[in-house]
């Protein structure tokens, strides 16, 4: 059925809405860091909006990648063999994914950094194919997505890890976790 489609979207937005009332309650946080809370379950909605969604149409028209099925499951596993706009659109919408990492875990190791940058992506892809062999959402599970969320991740986290250490630290210290 066609509802069926819209279920996994549905469910992460009631866990992501779950966990995040299960995580303020009884926080006292200061103005700062209620922005970066609230702004933060804002920004993960849109996220598994833009990637749950049940679509069959890319969002840049002519894409031209050449994809193999499982089943009714469309993916690409040809790493950076077909670079496209999609591709820094998917950067670009996960650079605040790193920025919030930065504010809520600012001294990870190295090898805990990379396996983080890396989760958003992995989590996204695996989620979809699952969701997609359930309901045939129609989205198109592709390693490109995983290297260019971990590169936006891997950006955001850079960037204010930097700030942090200009005169600009007296912006972001406030909205540290």
């Amino acid at each position: 059925m066609m509802h069926q489609r819209w279920l996994p979207l549905a469910t992460l937005l009631l866990i992501l809405g779950a966990v995040y009332w299960g995580h303020i309650a009884g926080q006292r946080y200061r103005a700062a860091q209620w922005i970066t809370v609230s702004s933060g379950f804002c920004y993960l909605a849109v996220l598994i909006w833009l990637t749950f969604y049940p679509t069959g149409v890319p969002f840049f028209p002519g894409l031209d990648k050449p994809l193999s099925y499982f089943g009714t499951v469309s993916y690409n596993l040809h790493p950076l063999a077909y670079v496209d706009a999609e591709f820094y659109a998917n950067i670009l919408m996960t650079v605040p994914l790193g920025v919030y990492l930065y504010l809520a875990k600012p001294n990870l190791s190295p090898v805990a950094f990379l396996l983080l940058c890396a989760l958003p992506g992995l989590a996204i892809e695996s989620c979809q194919l699952v969701a997609d062999l359930a309901v045939n959402l129609n989205r198109v599970v592709d390693i490109d997505d995983v290297i260019s969320n971990t590169f936006g991740v891997f950006g955001g986290y850079l960037v204010l890890k930097v700030s942090d250490h200009t005169p600009l630290t007296h912006l972001v210290r406030p909205f540290a976790l």
